[in-house]
């Protein structure tokens, strides 16, 4: 574990580095390969050694080499975030795949958390969930279902079907809910984007753990409406990036497994 933690560290510190590069430039409609990384203040080209996760802005004291201005902390924090994710993959316990070997459910991990936090960052800064990303992230679910069905399941073809309902359920709930609230409340009370990101979690949770991974957010969302609006920091019919609260549900989901939270929902409901 030692060594392996190292390395999906480091990697996740990479990748989130990656991320805040994306989250940065996908908004504005710049290519993420081309030009290199620059200053967002001064647009200055940094050097190979200001652009080392974590190290290079404890190094520069949080500021630009060339202009002083201040770097945000929240680079780092992603970088940081996304690597403490990523060694979590070690110990993750997806539901839907638990008999699968070790190193393939820490690479699906990967691949599934990396998406889920450009999402979850996305939302949260500009309330954006990008089709390409959701669409992206969907078909990799459906393909790497696909491929445990080939390799693990004997050709069954139960986990793709599986994913594929799934898919399809997540996406029609969150598309009826939009209709219902646009009927109700005269105004779109879900983002087109949250019914993709549901397809999206389907695909890669099941049935059940789409299902757990929803009421988890609409839960989290709750408490943070409430504790907001006695707080005062939060207005009444103010947007709040529901996204965000889908996709850190996913990544909680996949990580602990379904069985917690089954019992955890029976119980409340006395079921």
């Amino acid at each position: 574990m030692g060594i392996t933690g190292i390395y999906l560290f480091v990697i996740g510190c990479c990748v989130g580095s990656f991320i805040n590069v994306l989250n940065f430039r996908l908004p504005l409609g710049q290519s993420i390969i081309y030009p290199s990384s620059r200053c967002t203040k001064c647009n200055c080209k940094l050097k190979w050694f200001d652009n080392i996760p974590l190290i290079s802005w404890i190094v520069l004291g949080a500021k630009c080499r060339s202009c002083k201005k201040k770097i945000s902390i929240s680079y780092p924090l992603i970088e940081l975030t996304t690597g403490l994710i990523f060694c979590a993959n070690f110990f993750a316990y997806p539901s839907i795949y638990d008999q699968l070997p070790k190193f393939l459910i820490i690479f699906s991990g990967i691949i599934f958390s990396s998406i889920l936090i450009v999402l979850a960052v996305l939302d949260c800064k500009y309330f954006w969930l990008p089709k390409n990303i959701t669409l992206g992230g969907l078909t990799l679910g459906l393909i790497f279902s696909l491929i445990v069905d080939l390799f693990y399941n004997l050709s069954q073809f139960s986990y793709f079907i599986n994913s594929i309902f799934a898919a399809f359920i997540g996406f029609i709930f969150f598309y009826l809910l939009s209709l219902l609230g646009l009927k109700i409340y005269k105004t779109p009370v879900m983002g087109g984007g949250d019914a993709k990101l549901s397809a999206l979690l389907g695909s890669w949770l099941g049935m059940q753990g789409l299902f757990i991974a929803i009421w988890l957010s609409f839960f989290a969302a709750s408490i943070l409406v409430i504790f907001g609006l006695i707080l005062k920091k939060i207005k009444r019919k103010q947007k709040i990036p529901f996204g965000a609260f889908l996709s850190l549900s996913g990544l909680i989901v996949w990580q602990f497994g379904n069985e917690v939270f089954m019992r955890l929902i029976f119980s409340t409901f006395n079921w």
